[in-house]
């Protein structure tokens, strides 16, 4: 598993949810919330399990892990594109 270049940060952890079910409607075909999985991450692909959400609650920064390193450009434009549309600020 490889970590994304692009958190969201500054992200209060009573957002956290809301915030990952908008990602995951608008980024992904299907989708319609996110949830917290038993290990602490978050689904938000829509049930493909190639890319998951890690809450930071010391730092209130989420940061995403996809499962092949191959994808993990093809979800930072993804990624970007919502913080920007959404005034999410990131880390990069």
């Amino acid at each position: 598993m490889s970590y994304c270049h692009t958190a969201f940060r500054a992200v209060p952890p009573e957002l956290v949810e809301e915030l990952l079910s908008a990602l995951t409607r608008e980024c992904f075909v299907g989708g319609l919330e996110a949830y917290e999985l038993s290990d602490g991450t978050y689904s938000i692909d829509a049930g493909e399990n190639d890319i998951r959400a890690i809450y930071e609650n010391e730092n209130a920064k989420i940061k995403f892990l996809c499962r092949s390193k191959r994808d993990v450009g093809f979800y930072e434009k993804k990624l970007r594109s919502f913080a920007i549309n959404h005034g999410v600020k990131i880390n990069t």
